[in-house]
């Protein structure tokens, strides 16, 4: 049963950056368009310039009054800007998926009725997506524990790879 549906996502920079780190930025083409909010932007592009340079990226300058009234309604006081710009982003344009790594965000996301996929979860989606080989998949999981900044655990990365194992159809 094929999906024809448009597959659109707001990004954090934790995903971008770690699959910058690992050269495997092109797995995020299992989406149709990826969406930013400026404090992402700014803080990929400090250290990151690469990133905007080789994937199509669409930044949004977001109104800051409207970002604290949702920041304190939602309770999101203790998140970074960006993480908060990320799902006031989500709820704005209706997009139902948030790519981070972050743990809290990935609860608020949830609060929020938006699936969080992280830097693992887009390995994975690739290959399911057969963008991807599982020998690729597996290597891109395993580039991501050793090389990039992401912290994941050996346990988390065995526990993948025996999921992309069991793939069934999409």
């Amino acid at each position: 049963m094929g999906n024809e549906e448009m597959k659109i996502a707001v990004a954090d920079a934790g995903p971008l950056i770690h699959l910058s780190e690992i050269g495997s930025l092109a797995l995020l083409h299992v989406f149709d368009a990826i969406h930013i909010p400026h404090a992402v932007r700014l803080e990929i592009s400090e250290h990151h310039k690469n990133i905007l340079q080789e994937i199509h990226i669409t930044s949004h300058n977001l109104p800051e009054a409207q970002i604290s009234k949702f920041t304190n309604e939602e309770g999101f006081e203790k998140l970074h800007s960006g993480e908060i710009e990320c799902l006031y982003l989500c709820k704005q344009m209706g997009l139902p998926i948030l790519l981070t790594d972050d743990l809290a965000v990935r609860d608020a996301a949830k609060s929020l009725q938006i699936t969080p996929v992280g830097s693992l979860g887009i390995v994975v989606k690739a290959y399911k997506n057969n963008k991807i080989t599982l020998a690729e998949a597996e290597r891109h999981i395993i580039d991501l524990y050793n090389i990039s900044s992401l912290f994941v655990t050996r346990s988390i990365v065995e526990l993948v790879i025996e999921q992309l194992h069991k793939k069934t159809g999409n």
